[in-house]
C-alpha cells in the first residue's frame, strides 16, 4: 500500500466523525434530481450504492425511502455503525480494501441504478481515482446515474496544504480547533483538490455528464472558512 493511502488509513480508521443523519446536500440532491429529475422517488427499489458510505447517515436516509441500499467503507468502525443502523441490510453493507482495482465487484454481478460518493473519492491520488471510477462505471447499470462531490480549493483545508504527488496535497492541520478531538491521535491527511469545473469534467469523463455547476457550501464556525464541494452529476 502506498504511503498516502496509509497515512489517509490511519486516519479514517480513528472514526471520529459519527454522524447517523444525512447532510442537506443529500436530501436536496435526492429531492431536485433523483425525484424530480429521473423519477426516482425510492418506492421502485432502485438499487443505489453509496461509496464511502461511513456511519450510514445517507444510507439509513435512501433506505427510508425505499432504495435497495448498498454500501462500502474502509473503516471497520464505520461499517459496524451503519450496519447497527440499518441492521435488515446489514449483508450489503461491506468493508473494503482502500487500495483501488479496475476489477473490484464487492456484490458480485449486481448492477446499480444510482451510485453516489459523497465526500469521499477527493482521499485519492489520480491513479487510484482513475482506478477507483473505472470499477464504479463497471457497477452501474447502463443509462444509470452517478453523483460524486470534489473538495475545491477555496475550502479552507487548502490553505493549510502543501503539493505532493500524483494530483494530492498533504493538509497540515494546525489550529487549536483540530486538536484534542476524542479519539483523534493522527489529523494530517492528503486530499486531491478540483480547481474548477472543467477540471471536473475531466476527472469524470467516463461518465456523459449531466450537471457540473453545482456545489454547495457552509461556514459554521468563525475560525473557519468556506467548505465549498464542487457536485457532479453524470450518467453511464
Amino acid at each position: 500500500m502506498s504511503d498516502y493511502l496509509k497515512t489517509n488509513c490511519n486516519y479514517w480508521s480513528q472514526a471520529v466523525y459519527d454522524n447517523p443523519n444525512p447532510e442537506s446536500y443529500v436530501f436536496r440532491i435526492y429531492g431536485r434530481v433523483l425525484q424530480h429529475q429521473f423519477g426516482l422517488p425510492g418506492d421502485s427499489s432502485p438499487k443505489l450504492l453509496d461509496f464511502g458510505c461511513g456511519s450510514g447517515g445517507s444510507l439509513r436516509f435512501f433506505d427510508d425511502r425505499g432504495f435497495d441500499v448498498y454500501g462500502v467503507d474502509q473503516s471497520r468502525i464505520d461499517i459496524e455503525r451503519s450496519q447497527k443502523r440499518i441492521p435488515h441490510k446489514a449483508s450489503q453493507i461491506n468493508v473494503v480494501s482502500p487500495i483501488s482495482r479496475e476489477d473490484d465487484r464487492w456484490f458480485g454481478e449486481t448492477k446499480f441504478q444510482v451510485i453516489v460518493a459523497f465526500q469521499t473519492l477527493y482521499y485519492l491520488d489520480d491513479i487510484d481515482l482513475q482506478r477507483r471510477l473505472a470499477s464504479l462505471y463497471s457497477m452501474l447499470e447502463d443509462g444509470g446515474i452517478f453523483i460524486a462531490t470534489m473538495m475545491h480549493v477555496s475550502c479552507w483545508y487548502y490553505g493549510m496544504s502543501e503539493p505532493s504527488t500524483n494530483g494530492l496535497s498533504l493538509v497540515r492541520f494546525w489550529r487549536e480547533q483540530d486538536k484534542g478531538r476524542p479519539n483523534l491521535e493522527s489529523n494530517d491527511h492528503f486530499i486531491n483538490f478540483t480547481e474548477n469545473e472543467e477540471d471536473l469534467k475531466k476527472t469524470f469523463s467516463l461518465f456523459k455528464p449531466l450537471h457540473t455547476s453545482g456545489y454547495y457550501d457552509g461556514v459554521y464556525r468563525d475560525d473557519q472558512g468556506s467548505e465549498k464541494h464542487l457536485v457532479f452529476i453524470g450518467q453511464k
